[in-house]
C-alpha cells in the first residue's frame, strides 16, 4: 500500500526541501480545489460531506505523491507534517553543527521503517547524527494521548538520552512544545530536559532537543 508522500533516502537537505515543499504546494492545490467543491454539498450535510471527502489528485502528480486520491482529513494531516519537516530541514540546514550532514531518511506519511524516525540526518559515513520524532499535535497538554512517551521511547530513550553521539529532537507545534518544557512540570523525576529552538519566525515549529538532566549538587 502507497503512503500518501513517498519517503525520501540519502539526499542533501536542500534536495529534500525542495522535494517536500513541490508534494506539500501540489497537496494543498488540490484540497483548496476539493473545498470548492464542497460548496456544492447541501448545508445541512456539509459536515457529514466534509469529513469523508476525497480529494482527487490525478495522475499529474509531483515525484513524491503516491496516490491518485486521498481523504481530504489524512491530506490535512499529511500537509500539516510536510510544513514541520519543511521547518525543521531548514532549520539543520541554518545551524553550523548540523549542515554538513545529510537526509538519510524521511518519512513525511508519518510511519517509518523499523528502528528508524521520521526523519534522519547522517554524516558523510552514513553515521546517524539525528533522529526526530514529527508530529503536528494540537494541544496544550504535555500529556496529550501518551504522544511523549511514545515518541521518546522510538526515540530510543528508556531513561537518560545514551551518549551515542546522536541529538534527539521532538518537532512539533509550539503550543504542544511548550507544554512539554513547562517549567511547572515534575522534572525531578525526569532524566531528560527540553532545549526549545524556534524553527521558524512566525512561531510555528519548535524543536525540543533532548538533553541528559544536569547533575544534582554534590
Amino acid at each position: 500500500m502507497h503512503h500518501l508522500v513517498e519517503p525520501i533516502t540519502n539526499r542533501t537537505i536542500p534536495e529534500a526541501i525542495d522535494l517536500l515543499r513541490e508534494a506539500h504546494d501540489f497537496l494543498v492545490g488540490s484540497a483548496l480545489a476539493a473545498i470548492a467543491e464542497l460548496g456544492q454539498a447541501p448545508i445541512h450535510r456539509w459536515g457529514i460531506q466534509a469529513k469523508r471527502s476525497n480529494v482527487r489528485l490525478g495522475s499529474n502528480r509531483p515525484q513524491l505523491v503516491a496516490k491518485a486520491n486521498e481523504r481530504f482529513a489524512e491530506l490535512l494531516n499529511i500537509v500539516a507534517t510536510l510544513e514541520r519537516l519543511v521547518d525543521a530541514l531548514q532549520w539543520f540546514g541554518d545551524k553550523p553543527r548540523f549542515s554538513d550532514l545529510s537526509v538519510l531518511e524521511c518519512h513525511p506519511s508519518t510511519s517509518h521503517s523499523k528502528g528508524g524516525n521520521n526523519l534522519v540526518l547522517c554524516d558523510a559515513s552514513g553515521t546517524a547524527r539525528v533522529r526526530c520524532e514529527v508530529s503536528d499535535v494540537v494541544s496544550m497538554s504535555a500529556h496529550q494521548n501518551n504522544k511523549e512517551r511514545l515518541d521518546l521511547a522510538v526515540l530510543g530513550l528508556a531513561g537518560a538520552p545514551p551518549n551515542d553521539g546522536v541529538s534527539r529532537f521532538l518537532v512539533t507545534s509550539s503550543e504542544f512544545a511548550h507544554a512539554l518544557a513547562h517549567p511547572r512540570r515534575a522534572w525531578h523525576r525526569m532524566p531528560y530536559r527540553y532545549v526549545s529552538h524556534l524553527a521558524d519566525l512566525d512561531h510555528a515549529t519548535m524543536l525540543l532537543e533532548i538533553v541528559p538532566a544536569p547533575l544534582p549538587p554534590a
